[in-house]
């Protein structure tokens, strides 16, 4: 029993211990648990972050919409877009047109009803944003008896069939980043029709060695890209392709157990 000093104080040492505080262990171990739960949340985060980084499907679908009015021609290689062929540059700048953001504004000739009445100036305009400005357009009237891209030099307007013969539409494969260039793999994929291209959605859900690939380039000018070559696939990135292609193959092929 601890003595007391005189004049009934308690001792010194008696004073000096600690009390217990009822309220410690709960509040630390909501403390804990509380610490638990952030460093879940920041690992879950960083995980998701990364998912989303490494995951550039999005990335693909786009360069996919802007390349289609091109790809869908099959053009030939070229390293600058002022030396490809000048129909080709119309055709795809068109369409181009025809698939962008005004696609729904452009009227039906009222005669027949099965052509799209287009202003020349927005060809113009898909145009210096697909190639650059540096890229002048030869308008004229071009097609054959069943299928006419009627132009109207006096109007300046063009008279664009709906229906045509659909040409390939995109499946890009890899995105190669270098500064504000882009290089990107491409397999043709055959067509549907020309209308359902706009998406650059491939047909198929992998590449095909029977699928035509080449290689498109690309730099970013301000909010948009422009296309500035379009190449062979190097002899080292088609034997990738094919041997991707050929284990998938090998996969499928295996019987189930």
């Amino acid at each position: 029993m601890a003595k007391n000093q005189p004049g009934g104080r308690p001792d010194l040492g008696e004073r000096m211990q600690p009390r217990k505080n009822k309220y410690a262990a709960p509040v630390g171990t909501l403390f804990l648990l509380l610490m638990l739960i952030g460093l879940i949340s920041v690992a879950v985060f960083c995980v998701n972050f990364t998912r989303a980084m490494l995951d550039n499907s999005g990335e693909k679908e786009e360069f996919g919409r802007i390349i289609a009015p091109v790809l869908m021609f099959d053009p030939v290689p070229f390293e600058n877009a002022v030396d490809a062929d000048p129909l080709f540059l119309l055709q795809s700048s068109m369409w181009s047109a025809l698939l962008g953001e005004k696609r729904d504004s452009y009227q039906f000739d009222n005669d027949t009803n099965l052509r799209l009445i287009v202003p020349a100036s927005d060809i113009d305009v898909a145009c210096a944003r697909l190639f650059g400005p540096e890229v002048e357009l030869h308008h004229q009237t071009f097609g054959d008896y069943e299928t006419t891209y009627v132009y109207d030099d006096e109007s300046k307007t063009y008279y664009i069939p709906t229906t045509m013969e659909a040409g390939p539409s995109p499946n890009v494969l890899s995105v190669v980043k270098k500064g504000d260039s882009y290089t990107l793999e491409v397999e043709y994929v055959p067509p549907a029709t020309a209308w359902t291209q706009a998406g650059g959605r491939p047909a198929a859900s992998g590449p095909s060695t029977q699928n035509k690939h080449m290689m498109y380039e690309l730099v970013r000018v301000k909010d948009h890209f422009q296309l500035v070559a379009i190449r062979d696939v190097p002899r080292e990135a088609s034997s990738t392709v094919e041997i991707l292609s050929s284990s998938e193959s090998s996969s499928s092929a295996q019987p189930a157990a």
